[in-house]
């Protein structure tokens, strides 16, 4: 329906296909504002197209090979770069270009033949993989793929364009930082109190010295003090034996565990070669290929069971009335002939649609491939990642032994200089009398004392300690509150769709007369009933399964996706007319612009308003 109230300049825009056809187009321009495209040399547009998109919904209409679809892939390639330079440029062409200017910004992909390859400038809207699903709904649409084959699980699509897989990483990145950041708050926190304790014993221990020490004679003193050097030495040498054997012990160890690491390196590394990884890809790329042949193969032999379909309408019409005038010429025919037409146009479709149930299962055997050999890349990149880790972890390895080796030659000169000093010292020393009680205990108080000092140095100083303490609390309080945010987070984009979906598909099922009731089961089951029986999909129409699809990505759109434009590309034939305006009015309100392709004999482009009776869709 047309909104009289509005008044449109009409401008004409040419796209000359060949020498011997121009399409002209019927541009409607009025005071709001456009979003300009400039197409050349892009699939089936080989002259330049420059065409202004009102805000809206826009509707083209032509005849098939007429560059509807290559129209319709130019602009959703502007949303990501899984379209690529290869799917885009013309065969024939040295060089195309892709350009929009949208919000007064422009927007460009411009491909160029160099040496039998192509080189690309680009300057996208956006580049997000998920534009393939929830910008361009086309028979090329996986979700739309699949329900109209029937399947009903779609977990992965709801996985998928809510990019909930980011959120669990997320939650488990944080999750991981934060048990780490709490054992590191313990250790920390048991250190701070190890080291107060040793602080009081080195206090309580320096004052009975003090008290001992002026209680004590000189010369007994000195006696003392000459016993406690020779003490003190021969614990420090018996303390840096000790530290020799455990570095050297540790030093083992990390040896044992660099080697371990190295053939633990050396068997992934020998399943990651480019060769495997090359066979993989070329694979995918060849099913790829096929995938687009079949596609396009099904989708002509779909449209011809329709024509063929809507002829044996015509012809049992004509049978059942007797009629003696061609439908089509206008011209006089035995009316008997409507029997024979009718076997004949009967097994040409029988054979269409048997044509159409083969390429239908090779399409499904080469997606179960494609699926396959994905999961193998991704398997490819996960032991790739655990490679590069292992390697950090081999460096680190490698760096800490060498520090244990530094450690262990400092120790051992530490050893050697003492043994020097107290060989030339122990000549000497002279002891002036026997060793009393007073004396071995400020003996046993010294080394006591030394002990503690070197365990104090190794946990730190506890003013120190105690601002790291601080300063992991502060961190693990934000982490807690990230994790919590992201755990709400996941269980939002789980919930929303499912309820979206049901408030929208019930709304829009009863606005285009289909009487069916759909909802998301827990486990991601697309479940329809009629009449409260539940219907499985293979036995809806056409129809009713592309409006279930497009309700679920209507639902994503909202629910998570933000695009500046939703294509519809042929995927609308199967409507009549007024179920099509239905679909027209509840689009129009779900995002800038929209654009619709549909086969006809007419060629033209025109702007589509909202009927101002209709009801709007529910948001």
């Amino acid at each position: 329906m047309r909104n009289p109230i509005l008044t449109f300049r009409i401008l004409q825009c040419h796209i000359k296909l060949d020498e011997n056809f121009e399409i002209i187009f019927l541009k409607y321009e009025n005071s709001f504002r456009m979003m300009r495209v400039r197409i050349s040399n892009i699939g089936g547009i080989t002259s330049p197209l420059d065409i202004d998109l009102s805000k809206g919904v826009n509707v083209y209409t032509a005849p098939n090979a007429y560059g509807k679809t290559s129209l319709s892939r130019a602009l959703v390639s502007m949303l990501t770069t899984e379209v690529k330079p290869e799917d885009l440029l013309n065969v024939f062409a040295d060089s195309g270009y892709i350009e929009v200017r949208y919000n007064d910004k422009e927007y460009y992909r411009r491909i160029k033949r160099v040496k039998n390859k192509l080189a690309e400038n680009a300057k996208l809207i956006m580049d997000d993989k998920r534009a393939l699903l929830l910008s361009y709904f086309s028979p090329e649409n996986k979700l739309l793929n699949q329900i109209l084959g029937g399947q009903e699980q779609i977990e992965w699509f709801i996985s998928s364009t809510s990019e909930i897989e980011k959120v669990k990483q997320l939650k488990m990145n944080v999750d991981e930082r934060l048990k780490i950041l709490k054992e590191e708050h313990e250790e920390l926190k048991s250190k701070y109190k190890d080291a107060v304790t040793i602080q009081a014993e080195i206090r309580s221990i320096e004052n009975e010295i003090e008290t001992l020490k002026k209680e004590t004679e000189s010369d007994r003193l000195i006696n003392s003090t000459t016993q406690s050097i020779s003490v003190t030495r021969q614990n420090k040498l018996a303390e840096l034996n000790s530290k020799i054997e455990q570095k050297k012990k540790e030093l083992l160890d990390l040896q044992t565990k660099h080697t371990r690491l190295e053939l633990d390196i050396q068997q992934k590394e020998s399943m990651i070669t480019p060769e495997i990884k090359k066979i993989f890809e070329d694979q995918l790329n060849e099913i790829n290929q096929e995938l687009q042949r079949k596609s396009a193969l099904r989708n002509e032999t779909e449209i011809g069971i329709r024509v063929l379909e809507r002829v044996m309408d015509e012809i049992k019409d004509a049978e059942k009335n007797h009629l003696d005038t061609c439908y089509v010429c206008g011209s006089h025919v035995d009316p008997e002939i409507w029997r024979t037409r009718i076997d004949v146009i009967s097994e040409q479709l029988r054979m269409r649609q048997n044509s159409f149930e083969s390429v239908k299962k090779e399409i499904d055997e080469l997606t179960r491939k494609k699926d396959e050999i994905t999961r193998k890349l991704a398997e490819f990149e996960n032991i790739r990642n655990e490679v590069v880790k292992l390697k950090t972890k081999k460096q680190e390895l490698l760096n800490r032994m060498e520090m244990v080796k530094e450690q262990i030659g400092e120790l051992e000169r530490q050893k050697r200089e003492m043994e020097d000093r107290f060989n030339k010292n122990s000549e000497v020393i002279r002891v002036t009398g026997p060793e009393n009680a007073v004396t071995k205990r400020i003996n046993e108080l010294m080394n006591k004392k030394s002990q503690l000092e070197y365990e104090l140095a190794n946990l730190g100083i506890p003013a120190s300690t105690l601002n790291k303490i601080k300063e992991k609390e502060k961190e693990i309080e934000e982490l807690e509150a990230q994790s919590q945010e992201l755990q709400r987070e996941y269980i939002r984009r789980l919930s929303v769709a499912k309820e979206e979906f049901t408030k929208i598909a019930n709304s829009l099922m009863r606005e285009l007369e289909f009487n069916l009731e759909a909802e998301i089961t827990p486990d991601f089951q697309l479940v329809v009933k009629r009449n409260g029986t539940l219907m499985d999909l293979r036995k809806l129409s056409s129809s009713e399964r592309t409006s279930l699809a497009l309700i679920l990505v209507v639902t994503a759109i909202k629910s998570y996706f933000k695009t500046p434009f939703f294509i519809v590309d042929e995927s609308f034939m199967t409507f009549d007319q007024r179920r099509f305006q239905k679909l027209v009015n509840y689009l129009s309100g779900l995002t800038d612009y929209i654009i619709i392709t549909r086969s006809d004999e007419n060629v033209s482009l025109v702007k589509e308003e909202k009927a101002e009776t209709e009801v709007p869709p529910s948001q």
